[in-house]
């Protein structure tokens, strides 16, 4: 038997065998998709919600249109100085590939969503037919998964991450598939188990090119299937085969992938400077849906309190030996998971996703336990009151019956307004200057990033959380929070980064330089408000979005009143275009001494540049006819030289940096100020820069950044006693 007659088995049915009870669970199945379809339609609003959300279909819209590799990172000119894009490959994701087709915003949405919605359905009701439960167990579990997590409610009726981040949910219904067919592999031959091992490595190695990141709140479910898995085998062959594939894809995995995953993880922010940035996420609320009845709602609490009570009964019943093991073991995970939460909120020494996150790939079979319990509940309801119980096609017409009523009551009573954040943002004033003067499109030069720093006209210490709110405000006066999507939107670069990779290199520089004293900082943003023209010259910024009058060198452009604050646009004059051409190298083999050094009035880096190798400064000369163009997912620098000489890229160095020439002798490339890239070249420069690493690609090149990281000693700049106070007000 093949592998798709196999795992549909029980949904086999004969043309001429027909019921009025199959063909009602077949018209309901439709009503189902066009149900929710609709529900989609009329909470538009609601999906892909907030900054997160719209984000994602930036982030997404960017990446189709540039086309942007899909079997490795690629560069995102549009964040930071030009780092990897957010660890996610929208590419590689069904939904966003169907949801691409579409010009119109909010079919676009819908088509994401329900996408999603679909993969979820198939993939609960086959992981639970693999764990052996009844259809109806399965689909009474998709059905009750889909209802509770998906943006139905206001924005959901459990924790709302589907609501911001759909792909969240392509992702858990990948792992429940690569947990399905491995339960299914070694029950047979060679020949029939082949394709369910090779399901299995084509999911997980879809997943990991889908997002590296990921892949770290998917492994706890993924490690829970494989052990149960093998504990529950039917026979000493079978879980040899178990083993066996374990041992295979544990080989899979470390031949790049584990790499690849360790240096991105270990290569951040988040680990090296991890006891000096803020943890908001050390609290029993993002410990687990069991503590949000207060904040969220009782549907999670319930829901979790029934999947747990539904696995208490299984762990006790002998007759299906593999959804015993996997109740025994979903308890035990839990505990363990109860007690690395308890810790980091009592020792909070975790600087990575909040314990909630790695329960979100385990709600589906929550849902499969609940409905377990919930059914032997009825069950014994109808049995003591005599009622005839209904045949399994009439229970699970029922069931999706109530949830087609469900879904559509919750989309017509449940508030339907956004959250501060539309998309598409409205063009404003200031990103009609910015656009027309700094607008990015493939093929033009670059003329500068943005920098927002906003929240200067607060005079005390602040946090992301106090900058988000007044993001939010400004987004809801004018449609445009300024700073992340509002500017990427109209191909504004920028100098803010978003997201959990954020490098040690850029958070050092960037919070010694521009940070203010008394800010705090966290794992995924940087806060910065001191405006230093010389230093945001240097990082290729040509324009800075603030709320406080600046005395110093730069040029206000434009200034526009909201509610309670005044924004202001001011440009810095000559800033890095990629043609700062240095003569003058001082080699420094320290973190420290380079960022005290750059902090330094009389650091001109016009004339000067710093590094940790030897240059011979008496051979340089400056470069001539300097163009950095922009082509969507890297970068064209041309320029020429006399005899030898270097340039300072405003773009993030990297050992994962290509450059890419015609020439037999490619140019040089090297660390420069700590954070960008320097090239040393004669003659005539012609080169493609490029990020290339990924998962089967390079994927060692981030740990050299780590090693570079640790050899200088980034780890050890003072917090505080390099910063010094904003200067002209």
């Amino acid at each position: 038997m093949n592998i798709v007659s196999d795992l549909a088995a029980p949904f086999k049915f004969s043309i001429k065998k027909l019921s009025s009870e199959t063909l009602w669970l077949l018209a309901l199945g439709a009503a189902w998709i066009g149900t929710t379809t609709v529900a989609f339609y009329i909470k538009s609003t609601q999906l892909l919600i907030g900054l997160d959300g719209g984000y994602m279909l930036n982030l997404a819209q960017r990446q189709f249109a540039w086309r942007v590799p899909v079997l490795w990172s690629s560069m995102d000119w549009f964040q930071g100085l030009g780092d990897t894009f957010f660890a996610v490959n929208f590419r590689l994701l069904p939904a966003f590939i169907v949801g691409s087709q579409f010009t119109n915003i909010t079919a676009a949405k819908v088509a994401i969503f329900e996408v999603v919605l679909c993969e979820l359905s198939l993939a609960i009701v086959l992981f639970g037919i693999s764990l052996g439960v009844s259809r109806v167990v399965s689909i009474a579990a998709a059905v009750a998964t889909c209802v509770t997590f998906l943006p139905f409610a206001h924005p959901t009726l459990i924790y709302g991450i589907l609501a911001l981040i759909p792909h969240m949910g392509s992702l858990i219904a990948a792992t429940l598939l690569a947990g399905a067919a491995f339960l299914q592999y070694g029950r047979r031959s060679w020949q029939a188990d082949l394709p369910y091992a090779l399901i299995v490595f084509a999911i997980l190695g879809w997943s990991i090119l889908v997002s590296i990141t990921i892949i770290l709140l998917a492994a706890p479910f993924l490690l829970l299937c494989a052990v149960s898995g093998t504990i529950a085998a039917a026979s000493p062959a079978e879980r040899r085969c178990k083993i066996g594939l374990f041992i295979c894809v544990s080989l899979f995995m470390t031949a790049g992938p584990v790499i690849y995953f360790v240096s991105t993880i270990f290569d951040t922010a988040a680990v090296t400077f991890h006891e000096e940035l803020a943890n908001d996420l050390a609290s029993l609320y993002f410990t687990s849906i069991l503590f949000h009845w207060r904040s969220v709602g009782p549907v999670g609490p319930v829901l979790m309190i029934s999947g747990i009570a539904g696995a208490a009964i299984a762990a006790l019943d002998r007759t299906n030996r593999t959804l015993r093991v996997f109740a025994i073991t979903l308890l035990t995970y839990l505990g363990s998971r109860f007690t690395f939460a308890t810790l980091i909120i009592v020792f909070d020494f975790w600087r990575g996703p909040a314990a909630l996150y790695f329960e979100l790939f385990v709600i589906p079979l929550y849902a499969i336990f609940a409905a377990l319990f919930w059914g032997r509940m009825l069950d014994m309801l109808w049995r003591k009151r005599g009622w005839i119980l209904p045949g399994k096609a009439g229970a699970e017409i029922r069931i999706i019956g109530t949830g087609i009523v469900v879904v559509l009551a919750l989309a017509a009573i449940t508030k339907r307004t956004g959250w501060g954040f539309p998309y598409p943002p409205s063009a404003t004033p200031i990103t009609a200057i910015l656009t027309q003067e700094t607008g990015l499109q493939p093929g033009s030069p670059f003329r500068g990033r943005t920098a927002n720093m906003i929240g200067r006209s607060i005079d005390h210490g602040v946090d992301w959380l106090t900058l988000h709110g007044i993001d939010a405000n400004i987004a809801a006066a004018t449609g445009n929070e300024l700073r992340l999507v509002g500017l990427h939107y109209f191909g504004i670069s920028g100098l803010f980064q978003y997201g959990p990779t954020i490098s040690p290199f850029l958070y050092a520089l960037t919070s010694r330089l521009l940070g203010l004293p008394g800010d705090k900082q966290m794992r995924n943003v940087i806060v910065l408000r001191k405006l230093d023209p010389r230093i945001l010259a240097m990082l290729g910024v040509r324009f800075v979005i603030t709320d406080r009058a600046y005395g110093g060198n730069a040029t206000l452009r434009a200034s526009i009143p909201i509610n309670d604050r005044t924004l202001l646009l001011y440009e810095i004059a000559k800033p890095n275009l990629g043609d700062y051409s240095p003569t003058i190298v001082h080699k420094m083999d320290t973190a420290t001494e380079i960022v005290t050094r750059l902090a330094d009035q009389n650091f001109e880096p016009t004339r000067e540049i710093i590094t940790d190798i030897r240059v011979d400064s008496g051979r340089l000369v400056s470069a001539r006819h300097v163009r950095l163009s922009f082509l969507g997912a890297s970068l064209r620098l041309q320029a020429d030289s006399d005899k030898e000489s270097i340039l300072l890229v405003p773009l993030e160095y990297s050992r994962c940096l290509d450059a890419e020439t015609d020439k037999t002798h490619k140019p040089m490339l090297f660390r420069a100020n700590l954070l960008e890239t320097g090239i040393l070249f004669s003659g005539n420069l012609d080169v493609t820069l490029s990020i290339r690493t990924g998962p089967f690609l390079n994927p060692t090149c981030r740990l050299r950044d780590l090693f570079d990281a640790l050899a200088l000693h980034v780890g050890e700049i003072p917090s505080s006693a390099i910063r010094a106070p904003a200067s002209g007000g």
